[in-house]
């Protein structure tokens, strides 16, 4: 009997060797740190990619997934997910494949109608465009608020989109947007398979492919307002309508609202759902934080703003900054714009991440100490938290930091949350000086049981505690897919001898996620 399996079946090893490229430069999310893994998988890549360019994407199983629930505003949290890496990858290269087709379906970027995330793929594991597209959103609003029959403008925000929008209708608007029948057929079942079959419905938070699904599912909405006539403006869920009186904006709210739901079972979030003039508009959200450090200093850093321009997805250029007049004006600036976040009675996590991720880039130690005293408030970005701390801590006191990250995971109200210990943890594996090795132990093994053993190994391996890895030899399986790969991996810090004994039965073990592992820590020289 013909076999019915075609090209569309499998990954390209061209996709999957984009794939590695990406997560290695990029990181998997702009959420989770990035995954020793992937170090690991590159050490033995040529076995590893003619292995995954063989797996068929319509019988795939895929492994578990890490899901943790991460602060959003002040009560809120949002599950993210980190996927086993094997499919990570997969996952990553079915939908580079099909990017530039998603792409096409989009409304064309220089109508400025879908902003976020526009393809720019290159050969260096790029998937988007330098910066998100949030500037062009609020230009594309200023413009067209500044029309003179634009008098109101609705501003809509679908609920819980990612968990909410439905597998069937991502293979509806794949299939709309010309890709083959076979492939957004297995994109629908390798999502279903995410959530063990029991729902139908939601994208993994975090993945960059995840970024291009939710696009095209939401590019008919796209279509659907500009065929009703309204004027709009999009940033991945957050939708602005601008409309000539209060009644057409009404009739718009009707109108998306009924097609959210018709066409796709999503629903307006009611709180951040609003008809407002475009006065209130125009002061209430187009406030930039490049225009606040204009306005606060005249103007005299923009040189080095835009030198020190961030996304997700384009991880800032290191570079010195001398003590230029102009270097200590944009250093006080972040300090007083870090000052008006911290006191306001809600975070502004926009303009937070704004500032923290400027003040990384810079190293500078200007805002340290009231970030060390609002970690708490913080959470919601808490990553960005991490990430600058670990460049810009006092090298003469790391224990200003130190302290402060021990005592958020020992004593605080959310010392039980585990992102929060995961971050925390990773903090202390790349910069060692913020715990002792035997305080960072204590607090890795008292974590979550879903981040515990992995966090272990990683604090083992950082601090060299060969005795902790050595006791695990034996029972590494005791433990998820997450924390057995760390301990394999923290075996590297044994002699070459003792990790070869153990690792070679290893490296035959049937599950290649693990054993690709224990290949990459075998083909270390020392």
């Amino acid at each position: 009997m013909a076999s019915t399996k075609s090209l569309t079946d499998f990954v390209s090893q061209s996709s999957l060797n984009w794939a590695l490229t990406h997560v290695l430069r990029f990181g998997e999310n702009d959420i989770f740190p990035i995954p020793f893994e992937y170090e690991a998988y590159k050490a033995a890549w040529p076995d590893l990619l003619g292995l995954l360019g063989k797996v068929d994407l319509s019988a795939h199983e895929v492994a578990a997934s890490l899901k943790l629930p991460m602060p959003k505003g002040k009560w809120g949290y949002r599950i993210a997910t980190q996927m086993d890496p094997l499919d990570y990858l997969i996952y990553t290269g079915a939908v580079h494949e099909i990017a530039p087709l998603i792409e096409s379906f989009r409304v064309a970027k220089e109508n400025r109608v879908a902003c976020a995330y526009r393809l720019d793929i290159d050969d260096k594991g790029q998937f988007f465009q330098k910066h998100s597209g949030w500037p062009d959103f609020q230009q594309q609003s200023d413009a067209i608020s500044l029309l003179p029959d634009c008098k109101y403008v609705l501003c809509a925000d679908v609920s819980d989109f990612y968990n909410q929008t439905s597998h069937h209708r991502i293979q509806n608007a794949l299939l709309s947007a010309l890709v083959s029948e076979k492939r957004a057929t297995n994109i629908e079942t390798f999502l279903g398979n995410l959530n063990s079959r029991h729902h139908s419905r939601g994208l993994p938070v975090g993945p960059s492919a995840s970024i291009l699904l939710a696009e095209v599912c939401l590019a008919d909405v796209d279509a659907f307002i500009s065929r009703k006539g309204y004027r709009h403006t999009r940033y991945v869920d957050d939708f602005r309508l601008f409309c000539k009186n209060y009644e057409e904006a009404l009739q718009a709210l009707h109108d998306l609202s009924l097609y959210l739901f018709t066409a796709h079972r999503l629903s307006l979030q009611s709180n951040k759902t609003s008809i407002i003039s475009k006065e209130e508009f125009r002061r209430r959200d187009l406030i930039e934080p490049e225009v606040l450090e204009e306005t606060s200093k005249q103007g005299k850093i923009q040189k080095l703003i835009e030198e020190l321009d961030y996304s997700p997805y384009e991880q800032p250029d290191e570079f010195e900054i001398d003590e230029s007049v102009e270097a200590g004006i944009l250093r006080d600036t972040l300090r007083e714009m870090f000052n008006e976040i911290v006191n306001e009675p809600s975070l502004n996590i926009g303009l937070a991440r704004y500032v923290l991720r400027r003040a990384a880039a810079l190293r500078t130690r200007e805002i340290l100490t009231s970030v060390v005293a609002h970690l708490q408030f913080l959470l919601p970005v808490f990553r960005d938290v991490v990430n600058y701390v670990v460049k810009a801590y006092d090298k003469k006191r790391p224990d200003q930091v130190g302290e402060a990250l021990v005592s958020l995971i020992k004593d605080s109200d959310h010392r039980n949350v585990p992102f929060v210990q995961y971050w925390v943890l990773h903090a202390f594996v790349e910069q060692p000086l913020f715990c002792t090795a035997q305080k960072a132990i204590e607090l890795a093994e008292r974590a979550h049981p879903d981040i515990r053993d992995r966090m272990a190994a990683l604090v083992a391996r950082r601090y060299r505690l060969t005795d902790w890895v050595r006791e695990r030899k034996e029972t590494w399986m005791n433990t998820n897919p997450f924390g057995q790969r760390a301990i394999i991996w923290a075996a590297s810090i044994l002699s070459k001898t003792e990790r070869g004994h153990w690792l070679k039965g290893v490296a035959n073990y049937p599950i290649p996620a693990i054993s690709f592992v224990a290949k990459g820590v075998l083909s270390q020289q020392s």
